[in-house]
């Protein structure tokens, strides 16, 4: 009787120590996965950092070349003029968002 007891006793101790294995397992896995998304999330980010920064670059000159459509405002100034004001409208923005960008980035690493 006392054989039998002390082999059911190990036989659940047994168990236990198998479900704990397989969840400690489950959770190495559960913290790899994690890590994995927060890399896939942060590349994410990043892409959409630049797609913005790209339509943002695009859009103020698309804007001002609508306002230089209109016929009374493209008579009224010269080829030259709206061509420097349309390149000065790229470069601002580019420049403005590569010193904000690498702010951000290294402010970023730094958390």
């Amino acid at each position: 009787m006392k054989k039998e007891s002390d082999r059911d006793l190990w036989d659940e101790l047994l168990k236990i120590e198998k479900h704990e294995d397989r969840m400690l397992t489950s959770m190495v896995r559960l913290i790899k996965s994690n890590e994995r998304l927060g890399e896939r999330i942060n590349r994410l980010t990043l892409i959409m950092l630049i797609l913005t920064w790209i339509t943002l670059i695009i859009s103020i000159p698309n804007t001002l070349a609508t306002f230089f459509g209109i016929p009374k405002i493209s008579e009224a100034l010269r080829l030259e003029m709206i061509v420097i004001s349309l390149a000065i409208s790229i470069i601002l923005p580019m420049v403005f968002l590569l010193a904000v960008g690498f702010e951000l980035r290294l402010g970023r690493k730094g958390s």
